[in-house]
C-alpha cells in the first residue's frame, strides 16, 4: 500500500489522518438528506434523532482534526508544507461544521418546508453531498498521488474528479437561484421571521456545496507545487 511505503520512507504519514477525517466529514453531511425529508414530515423526533447523530459525527470529525493538528511535525519530507495541509484540514472542517448548524437551525426553530421549494431544497443537498463525495475520493488520491511522485496519469485523475466537484458546485449554484426565485413570490404568505430563516438555511446548504470545491482547489495548489 501507498501508507506503508510513505511511512517507511519519511515516517508517520499525516496523509491517512486526513483521509480519515474527511471520511468522517462526508459522513456527517451524508445524513443531510433524511433530515430535511423528516422535518419536512414534521417527525421531529426522527429529525432530532439525525440532528444528534450529525452533532456526533461532528464531534467525532472535530476530535480527528484536533489530534492531526496535535501530532503533524513541523517538518516532513513530503511535496507540500504543514501549512498546505492544515489549509485543507480547516476547510473539510467546514463541511461537518455547517451541516451542524444547518441542522441545528432548522430543528431548533421546527422549520418545516413550504411545499413549493420542497423538492428543490431536496436536489440541492443531494447535490452538496454529491459534491462532499467527489472532494473525498480527491483527498483519497493523495498517497497515490505521492507514491507516483506526483505523476502525470495520477495527476490527471485527480483533475478529473476536481473537474467534477467544480461541476456539482455550479450546480448548486443555480438550485438556489432556482429556490430563491420561488420563494420571492411567497414572502407575503409567510410569516417574516420564517422568510429570513428559509433564505439562511439555503444559503448554508449553498456554502456546503462551496466548502467541498474549496477542497478541490486546495488540492490543485498542491498539484501545482
Amino acid at each position: 500500500m501507498a501508507k506503508s511505503i510513505i511511512d517507511g520512507l519519511f515516517g508517520k504519514s499525516p496523509i491517512s489522518p486526513l483521509q480519515q477525517h474527511m471520511t468522517s466529514v462526508h459522513s456527517c453531511i451524508s445524513e443531510l438528506k433524511g433530515f430535511m425529508i423528516a422535518i419536512h414530515a414534521q417527525n421531529w423526533d426522527q429529525a432530532e434523532q439525525i440532528k444528534s447523530d450529525i452533532g456526533t459525527k461532528e464531534g467525532e470529525a472535530d476530535t480527528l482534526k484536533k489530534k492531526l493538528r496535535l501530532s503533524l511535525p513541523s517538518t516532513f519530507m513530503m511535496p507540500f508544507s504543514r501549512r498546505d495541509l492544515l489549509d485543507l484540514l480547516l476547510i473539510q472542517d467546514t463541511i461537518a461544521n455547517t451541516t451542524k448548524d444547518v441542522a441545528g437551525l432548522m430543528s431548533n426553530r421546527r422549520m418545516t418546508l413550504p411545499d413549493e421549494i420542497f423538492n428543490d431544497v431536496i436536489e440541492l443537498t443531494d447535490v452538496c453531498i454529491q459534491t462532499s463525495a467527489k472532494a473525498l475520493e480527491a483527498v483519497n488520491e493523495l498517497d497515490e498521488l505521492l507514491e507516483t511522485a506526483f505523476g502525470s496519469r495520477e495527476r490527471k485523475v485527480v483533475g478529473s474528479i476536481i473537474s467534477d466537484v467544480n461541476d456539482l458546485e455550479s450546480q448548486s449554484d443555480k438550485i438556489q437561484h432556482e429556490i430563491r426565485a420561488k420563494l420571492f413570490p411567497l414572502e407575503s404568505t409567510l410569516p417574516p421571521v420564517d422568510v429570513m430563516f428559509y433564505y439562511r438555511a439555503v444559503e448554508w446548504l449553498g456554502e456546503l456545496a462551496d466548502a467541498a470545491q474549496k477542497v478541490g482547489s486546495r488540492l490543485e495548489v498542491l498539484l501545482a507545487k
